[in-house]
């Protein structure tokens, strides 16, 4: 609203030390009524005296002056006796009552608000129209203030900012019309007021309302003024500023002479450039403040939960839900999205390089896929079979399952041990895993057998079973460390408590003599522990090479940067398993880890093209070997390819089609075929009863990004019932329900979410304008 601050009869602004003021002189005020009757009073006697002399005086003149005898009328002398006596009040007493009115109406007090009102109106002639009008706006009486307002212009009372502020009465009022014609009278009044101080300001305010933003602007950046309005100017500049995306320049203009109320504001600028930090700081500030209580504490809960502050931010919304459940929905509804990195090369390029060097799941999952499977030989000694080792690798299947049908004839037991392995070395991983679940039924406690059911359900990317599988063999064995090891690296990877195992498992280990299976076994836990430095040593070992010990010296030398090493180690991997997809990933790593953005996708282009790849480990096998090379895919731009491979595979594929599907799936959402990824997922989950964690999971993430938002929610249900500390799952689960505005429930969802600082990889969250629009637009 417009109002001039130096002219006689302007409204005081009442701040809070401004309030005792206020009172003495409301008190005054009563006093001088309850003075106005004990002389009315005083009145009363000395004219009824006045009458006595009066009768009197008459009484004689008739007596004198017969001849001109006349009746006189007591009607006259009885209406001013009865006619009430109203003490006009000064015009400055009279805005500070107006201006005490307002704050008590604001505050609550309406009783106390109205009873002042009605004095006022008492006493209005002593005050102008203009800040009559300004009162009843304030007091949001719209259709009475444009009144006011119109009668102050033909008054030819201030004609300009009266019908600025007649034009915002029509606003709130929803009249069209009544607010273009006042805004054009505005306009056609300003030439009045081009000596005016406050010029600048009510161009820039007519400009605003207009939709000119840019005049608007011009005329704040150019004031008339430096002395009026300068916090309303501040704040129209801010605003506009940032209707342009200027929010540096807002940010600037809202921090100039910085006050506590600008708190809130100051917060939604930070979070438009994405300073979470500030954001949250200013917002904070707000809520201890009461600065918008309902919007600031929201706010703050989303903000919270964008930057991995989950269960903080979940007090915020359980908080403001619970204060005001009527109105929590209407100013800042949100709509679930799939982060961009997901299907942008660029972007999707950044984060597959941090990943690698930097991610526990995936780190751990390498480890997975080259690790060796266990059997008994005659002599009922452990040896490791897996690809690379001893005279078994991956291309000498014959040697491998000449060794395993010799094995496998001491038992019963061993010869299905020896023929799930057999299927694993093949890379027909699922299969693998029926056989050793079939076999673990009948013998539960066989620490070898449940090891490798444990392996093939960490190469599937089941890490709850994994576990379950990976304790049951050390539980069964103590000297199985792997065992003990792997179950403390997937304990980690289902946010599962871990700390006594590990410290159980390094007592053992204490006790054990130095060798070169103690030296891995050291090694591996401190890679679990993510303590390269203590590692670095594994990096020169003369030990024979074994497909699991150079894929940890890879490992170990990326996360400490040390390339020279890395890249001797992968060019080994490679060496040793020369048609597998993972070791040429790692290779890659290694070797083109400095080169920028557009060399890194055209040499890993040239590379792969070069490879002779037999595709059963992305057809059938362990789970990181189809989600990496569908990684490099998308950041080289060669998913359509990858695709129509995968679906001329698919169609002449009749058996074991499950990780085939998963593939297609995974690589048509990448591709932002979401319908077809959609389709695929429910065809895995729903037909071939896949149906673990991961994949119910995954489900739900094609499901938002082709718009199912209730099948998102059924299937990350489920995933949470097979998983409860699956974070991914929750947190997904958790936004949309603030989504379909289900605040309790999400609260519920982020509350299990015990990781500080977690950031999914998939999800994320904006503010819904188009919703946020329809709420304004319907007044809901």
């Amino acid at each position: 609203m417009a109002e001039e601050k130096n002219l006689e009869e302007d409204i005081v602004i009442i701040e809070d030390d401004e309030l005792s003021a206020l009172n003495e002189e409301d008190e005054s005020v009563e006093q001088e009524d309850d003075e106005s009757k004990k002389k009315k009073l005083i009145i009363f006697g000395a004219i009824a005296i006045a009458l006595v002399l009066i009768i009197a005086i008459v009484t004689i003149v008739i007596v004198k002056s017969s001849d001109d005898e006349k009746t006189i009328s007591m009607d006259a002398i009885e209406d001013k006796l009865d006619k009430k006596v109203v003490k006009r009040i000064e015009p400055s007493k009279l805005e500070n009552l107006i201006a005490k009115a307002n704050y008590l109406y604001s505050t609550g007090s309406k009783p106390k608000a109205l009873k002042l009102y009605e004095k006022i109106a008492m006493y209005s002639e002593a005050i102008s129209l203009y800040n009559l009008g300004v009162s009843q706006l304030k007091n949001k009486q719209y259709e009475t203030a444009l009144e006011t307002f119109s009668k102050a212009i033909q008054n030819d009372e201030k004609r300009c900012v009266s019908a600025i502020n007649a034009a915002v009465c029509s606003l709130y009022l929803k009249d069209k019309d009544s607010f273009r014609y006042n805004i054009d009278l505005a306009y056609a009044y300003l030439p009045q007021e081009i000596d005016s101080p406050l010029y600048s300001y009510y161009y820039a305010l007519i400009n605003y309302y207009n939709k000119d933003y840019y005049e608007a602007l011009s005329a704040l950046n150019n004031p008339t003024t430096d002395d009026n309005y300068l916090e309303e100017q501040k704040h129209l500049s801010a605003k506009i500023n940032a209707l342009y995306d200027n929010n540096y320049v807002a940010i600037e203009r809202m921090e100039k002479d910085f006050q506590t109320k600008d708190s809130f504001s100051i917060a939604l600028l930070y979070a438009r450039i994405g300073d979470i930090t500030l954001a949250i700081q200013n917002l904070e500030e707000a809520v201890l403040n009461n600065i918008q209580p309902l919007k600031a504490q929201l706010a703050l809960g989303l903000l919270k939960l964008k930057a991995g502050r989950i269960q903080s931010g979940a007090d915020n919304i359980n908080t403001v839900t619970l204060k005001f459940e009527d109105e929590v929905y209407k100013h800042y509804p949100i709509k679930v999205k799939l982060k961009k990195a997901l299907f942008d090369a660029p972007l999707a390029q950044q984060h597959y390089r941090k990943q690698i060097q930097n991610s526990k799941t995936i780190n751990f999952q390498k480890l997975f896929y080259f690790s060796p499977y266990k059997v008994f030989n005659a002599s009922k000694n452990i040896n490791y079979i897996r690809k690379g080792t001893a005279n078994i690798y991956i291309d000498n299947l014959a040697s491998a399952q000449d060794y395993l049908k010799k094995s496998a004839s001491s038992s019963k037991v061993n010869k299905g041990i020896a023929k799930a392995i057999n299927k694993a070395l093949s890379f027909q991983t699922r299969e693998a895993n029926l056989e050793l679940m079939k076999l673990a039924k009948i013998y539960p406690k066989h620490s070898i057998l449940q090891y490798n059911l444990g392996l093939t359900y960490a190469q599937m990317g089941n890490m709850i079973k994994a576990n379950k599988h990976f304790l049951y063999s050390y539980h069964a064995d103590a000297k199985n460390y792997l065992s003990g090891i792997y179950a403390v690296m997937t304990s980690q990877l289902i946010n599962k408590d871990y700390a006594k195992l590990k410290s159980i498992i390094n007592d053992n280990l204490s006790l054990e003599e130095e060798s070169e299976e103690l030296d891995f076994y050291r090694t591996l836990l401190n890679i679990s522990a993510d303590n390269m430095v203590s590692a670095i040593h594994w990096l020169d070992n003369t030990y024979k090479p074994r497909p699991i010990y150079v894929a940890m010296s890879t490992i170990i030398a990326i996360k400490l940067n040390r390339f020279d090493y890395a890249k001797k180690s992968s060019k080994e991997l490679v060496s040793l398993l020369p048609h597998d997809i993972i070791p040429h990933l790692m290779y890659i790593d290694a070797h083109y880890n400095d080169e920028d953005k557009n060399n890194y996708a055209k040499k890993v282009i040239s590379y792969l093209k070069k490879q002779k790849f037999h595709f059963n480990d992305l057809y059938y096998g362990p789970y990181i070997a189809r989600y990496l090379y569908i990684q490099q895919n998308l950041i080289t731009g060669q998913l359509y390819f990858l695709r129509k491979q995968l679906k001329e595979v698919l169609e002449t594929t009749s058996n074991n089609r499950e990780d085939l599907i998963n593939a297609l799936a995974l690589t048509s959402l990448y591709n932002g075929s979401f319908e077809e990824s959609y389709t695929l997922y429910n065809q895995l989950i729903d037909d071939l009863k896949v149906r673990d964690a991961y994949t119910l999971f995954m489900g739900a993430v094609a499901s938002i990004s082709a718009g199912h938002v209730a099948n998102a929610i059924a299937l990350l249900e489920l995933s949470k019932i097979k998983d409860s500390d699956f974070y991914e799952s929750r947190y997904a689960l958790g936004l949309l329900y603030l989504e379909v505005e289900k605040n309790k429930s999400a609260v519920i969802e982020f509350s299990k979410i015990h990781k500080n600082g977690f950031k999914s990889e998939y999800f994320n969250f904006d503010i819904d304008l188009d919703k946020l629009l329809f709420i304004k637009r319907e007044g809901k």
